[in-house]
């Protein structure tokens, strides 16, 4: 019983001084892990204070008083100066200055440039990997090598296009007009669209798609009412991402429109020009341009926001 005792008190001897260099590693783990998450979010909130700056400046420079835009920098509103909505109201209310006609011409054309752009690059991805080719030509052609033909159109820079469409465009009578602009660009994002959704059609017919076929379903059938239900999250995402492509889109609105089909990028870029051609009320015009600014990102990040939701409430409920 002695000698049992003693072996024990041995162990345990043996044991104390591991565990305790065990514990003590463990807390300098702890402390490196809690010292490595600090150092990221002073990182991560230092680039987000980087990034997120300009649009603040942006935000409380549409908001400030023509003299105060002039004076020293003040950054809090109700603190440093009261705000004023003037500088909105002449880019929403003025009827020579307004910009809604620009806006609703962007918002239109995006809209419906990018469900094209949608719509047409998914019938050509569900015909390349869902129909079996015909002719010698099509036996021999791969959906990659289309694909990567049609993106070949995208690398081309825009300044290239431009000039051969405003011919032809001129020539048709359909210079400024909504129509060549949405016409313009969702043959311009079609390969961006096609990349996109390659990986979402996949390269075969799903099961549900053979089941229909099976029961007597025509192609486009299949394509509307049961691939696209399926593929709602791809498509909305990659439907945002082209909206955005054609929102900030100015080479060709610049060189394709003068008045009618005018959208915000030209016109802003209009006022900027105007702006340097002043000899006087730079500051003011600041503060235009600063709301026409903050005018045009809203759309975006509603989209955005908006699209996250939807995800968000889509992935929570399991696949749609």
């Amino acid at each position: 019983m002695f000698v049992m005792v003693e072996m024990e008190n041995a162990a345990n001897m043996v044991w104390r001084p591991r565990a305790a260099a065990r514990s003590l590693a463990v807390r300098i783990d702890r402390q490196r892990l809690t010292a490595g998450r600090i150092a990221t979010y002073l990182a991560l909130c230092s680039w987000a204070i980087m990034c997120g700056f300009p649009l603040y400046w942006l935000a409380i420079a549409s908001i400030k008083p023509v003299a105060v835009l002039g004076a020293a920098p003040r950054y809090i509103p109700f603190g440093d100066f009261t705000p004023t909505l003037a500088s909105w109201r002449f880019i929403l209310a003025d009827p020579a200055e307004t910009l809604l006609p620009s806006f609703v011409n962007s918002l239109f054309i995006g809209i419906t440039a990018a469900m094209t752009s949608l719509i047409f690059a998914g019938l050509a991805i569900y015909g390349l990997t869902r129909l079996p080719p015909t002719g010698r030509v099509g036996s021999r052609l791969s959906p990659y090598g289309l694909m990567a033909a049609l993106l070949s159109v995208r690398v081309v820079p825009p300044v290239v296009i431009a000039l051969p469409v405003y011919i032809l465009a001129g020539q048709a009578g359909l210079l400024d007009s909504r129509s060549l602009l949405v016409g313009v660009y969702a043959a311009v994002n079609l390969p961006v669209a096609l990349w996109l959704l390659v990986p979402a059609f996949g390269q075969r017919a799903t099961d549900q798609e053979e089941a229909a076929r099976l029961d007597g379903a025509s192609h486009l059938a299949i394509f509307f009412e049961i691939l696209l239900p399926m593929l709602l999250r791809p498509l909305v995402v990659t439907g945002l991402f082209l909206f955005l492509l054609c929102w900030n889109e100015y080479l060709f609105a610049a060189y394709l429109t003068f008045d009618h089909a005018q959208t915000l990028s030209p016109w802003m870029v209009g006022q900027l020009s105007m702006k340097e051609a002043q000899a006087g009320g730079e500051v003011e015009e600041l503060a235009h341009l600063a709301a026409a600014a903050v005018f045009m990102v809203i759309p975006g990040v509603l989209l955005a926001a908006a699209v996250h939701r939807f995800l968000g409430r889509n992935l929570a409920g399991g696949p749609s």
